[in-house]
């Protein structure tokens, strides 16, 4: 069993709280004991939690002044005897053994310091087990442990000696520097003390024969972690890389990886998908080499900085001594940015966690997604990677088959063009640099990248040496002078939508495009948002500007291509801006990676991505073909419908992306033509109705037969309340309690299953 006792000297900043758990990443304690965090418990809760340390106790700071903390892993027995604002106690049970633990923070008022003897020894009166103390007892034994600075005082090291003779309590040594405690950075005021350490009584020497004590070393405090091992064991965790490229968002911190691509980039003469694939393998090729070397020089920053350490102190010593430190503070953002990019936990800023969280949440996703097998179209279940591919390849290709649409014309005809001269005028202006960084710019910097291996991140930071050929190869197909085929290529992962997947219908699919095709679709994504306002008609509230704004997937795979072109032609799009547009959807083909396999490429005839920029747009653009239907019904009378409030305002359909309510009167004449309706532009669009996720509400008014006779001809459920609506009542009354007591309890099963996650209750809630 490992421990750690540090005194952290304040966890307010997101760096400190970094470099605190790069710490313990790399020696995996089992219990931490944290002193001045300077942090309310709440606060510290967090940190604990973040840290991998979900059980566990924490003590209030006084103002800016003191804060304990005790943490333990799931699987260490811990009970809690007492705590104070200077103490945290407890009994720890280790295979067939129990000793007791105390944390111990000496008051640093010497005048004061009394007082924590006196609660030294009580506690000592009320315990018979073997008896582990550790902390900053802000106390040395002899003068040899001090070096620098003011003379200690006789009488306070006696004190001392005096209180641990008492408790039958030894030092138990240490591995490493001799000191704990180092201020000053000039030769001159440079002071070095033994304020920290481990002691214990005679029965914890018995049990822990092979005990080691460590003083670790660090970059932030100026106190060292002191590494307790009752086992005297090392782990090790051996790291694994796939050999797939995928640009490591830590390179964007070494210069070599700079010098590389800047070389690659200026030597070639080849064509921008060219360069990059180039590009990319050059920085395999290197990383190969380069990470057994920062690996090797991490050591040897790590044994340097244990050599001065242990120097007397002088001005080129203290200088090498930052240097080191720099150093392996940069080695730490490196693995910080390493295992952010692969947690994919974008709902994180950059700073509030760090390695522990990602390195975890990697590990759970990587757990999480792996597919094991599926049931194939005969009801087999398969097993092998290459059957699941061809078993996820059947079925899209069947989804993204095109259904070749009959009754589109019947719909095209009744939509009115909105689009204006002036606003077509706009769309087709020349396309511009700015326009193409201002995409680039704005995207999430490790958002999964594509077949290419590129995050956005790689085109931010090398924009200055890719830029100039990224801006005008882009340009050149957004002003119609080359193709995009070449750069269309999307890779489709399957995310499980329930915990144990059995068929295609229970995962997500996500289309992760190539970035640079990504920055086209942005760059004409940005300029058809703000022509969409007038164009869409209000009843539609995704989005689009000032209206709410979701995320959608299923309701792309059936949008017939043929319908969307007309819908963009019909609302009066310029047909220069429709081929720039439909080139996009048309030139894409798919392939599918499932457990670390990428194969089985083939062409889509129907279908948007999500993941492309363009799709939520293009998708309203295919939904204004409901409205229309929707507002021709309700002007011939032959669906009527709601009127709300006393101003009687006329409703007839909400739609809302994907999802939709639909008002009509209660008759089956009317539900007759609502079927009709929804069928009608299903056979134009593609779309389907899920009637597995429908349902029909009455007023209460309505005769139950009648109800169920509707119910029966629309192929739906019949509810005797209206749900929910985008996850929402569309209905609280009075009892609001009972209309949201489902999320309360759809919040505590998820917030219970979130150990892995590292976060605190606060944490969740925020």
């Amino acid at each position: 069993m490992k421990l750690i006792s540090w005194n952290v000297r304040g966890l307010g900043k997101p760096r400190a709280v970094n470099r605190l758990r790069n710490s313990l990443r790399g020696n995996h304690p089992h219990i931490l004991f944290l002193m001045e965090t300077k942090l309310d418990r709440r606060r510290m809760e967090k940190v604990r939690c973040s840290c991998g340390f979900v059980f566990g106790i924490d003590v209030d700071a006084v103002g800016s002044r003191g804060g304990l903390s005790l943490g333990w892993k799931h699987d260490i027995d811990v009970t809690l005897l007492s705590f104070s604002g200077s103490h945290i106690d407890a009994i720890i049970k280790e295979d067939e053994a129990q000793w007791r633990f105390t944390g111990f923070y000496g008051n640093p008022v010497e005048h004061k310091r009394s007082e924590s003897w006196s609660l030294l020894r009580q506690l000592e009166s009320h315990q018979n087990l073997p008896w582990l103390v550790v902390g900053d007892f802000n106390e040395i034994t002899y003068s040899f442990e001090k070096k620098g600075g003011r003379l200690r005082h006789e009488r306070n090291m006696a004190g001392f000696r005096d209180v641990l003779e008492d408790c039958n309590l030894s030092d138990l040594g240490f591995n490493g520097v001799w000191y704990t405690w180092e201020r000053g950075r000039l030769a001159e005021n440079n002071v070095r003390e033994r304020l920290d350490r481990a002691v214990a009584n005679p029965r914890w020497w018995d049990l822990h024969e092979n005990y080691s004590v460590s003083h670790l070393s660090h970059t932030i405090s100026d106190h060292f972690p002191i590494l307790v091992d009752t086992v005297g064991q090392t782990m090790q965790r051996p790291m694994a890389r796939g050999e797939v490229f995928r640009f490591d968002a830590n390179w964007v911190l070494e210069d070599e990886a700079a010098q590389i691509i800047k070389n690659c980039w200026e030597s070639s003469s080849a064509t921008v998908p060219e360069k990059l694939h180039e590009t990319g393998c050059a920085l395999m090729s290197w990383s190969r080499d380069h990470k057994k070397q920062t690996t090797a020089q991490k050591r040897a920053m790590m044994l340097k900085l244990k050599e001065l350490t242990s120097c007397d102190p002088d001005e080129e010593t203290l200088a090498e001594l930052i240097e080191v430190k720099l150093g392996l503070n940069l080695e730490a953002d490196k693995e910080e940015y390493f295992w952010e990019q692969r947690s994919r936990s974008n709902w994180l800023h950059h700073g509030n966690q760090n390695t522990s969280f990602f390195h975890n949440q990697a590990t759970y996703r990587k757990r999480k997604n792996i597919i094991k097998g599926l049931l194939d179209i005969n009801g087999e279940w398969v097993t092998e990677d290459r059957d699941l591919l061809d078993v996820a390849t059947a079925y899209f290709k069947n989804l993204f088959q095109t259904s070749s649409p009959s009754a589109a014309t019947t719909i095209l005809e009744k939509v009115t063009p909105k689009m204006t001269t002036e606003m077509n005028q706009v769309l087709m202006k020349p396309f511009t640099a700015d326009e193409v960084w201002m995409a680039v710019k704005c995207m999430a910097p490790m958002k999964a990248s594509g077949m290419d291996g590129f995050p956005a991140l790689f085109y931010q930071k090398f924009w200055g040496i890719i830029g100039p050929d990224i801006s005008n190869f882009c340009l050149a197909i957004l002003n119609g002078n080359a193709d995009m085929e070449e750069i269309n290529n999307t890779q489709i992962v399957l995310i499980p939508k329930v915990d144990h997947p059995r068929n295609m219908a229970d995962f997500r699919p996500i289309s992760l495009c190539n970035l640079i095709f990504k920055i086209v679709s942005k760059v004409l994504a940005c300029r058809l948002a703000p022509m969409l306002e007038p164009c869409i008609d209000k009843a539609q509230g995704a989005f689009i500007p000032r209206r709410q704004i979701s995320d959608l997937s299923k309701a792309y795979d059936r949008v017939e291509w043929l319908f969307l072109e007309g819908m963009l032609l019909k609302i009066g799009f310029a047909e220069g801006w429709v081929r720039l547009i439909m080139k996009c959807v048309r030139t894409v083909t798919y392939s599918f990676c499932m457990n670390g396999c990428n194969d089985n490429r083939f062409y889509p005839s129907r279908g948007l991505r999500q993941g492309d920029p363009l799709s939520p747009y293009l998708f309203l653009v295919c939904a204004e073909g409901l409205s229309t239907l929707m507002n021709e019904a309700h002007a011939l009378k032959t669906i009527k419908a709601a009127t709300i409030g006393r101003e009687r305002l006329v409703v007839g359909h909400l739609l809302f992306a994907d999802d939709c309510i639909l008002f009509g009167d209660a008759s089956v004449e009317g539900a007759s033509n609502m079927k009709g309706l929804l069928q009608n532009f299903g056979n134009a669009s593609g779309q389907r109705v899920n009637f597995g996720k429908s349902l029909v509400f009455f007023s209460s008014n309505v005769d139950p037969s009648l109800r169920e006779q509707i119910g029966m001809l629309l192929g739906v459920r019949v509810s005797l309340n209206p749900e929910k609506y985008l996850g929402l009542p569309t209905m609280v009354g009075r009892n609001k309690k009972e209309a949201f007591s489902y999320y309360m309890e759809r919040y505590n099963k998820k917030t219970n299953n979130w150990g892995v996650r590292f976060l605190s209750m606060g944490g969740r809630k925020s």
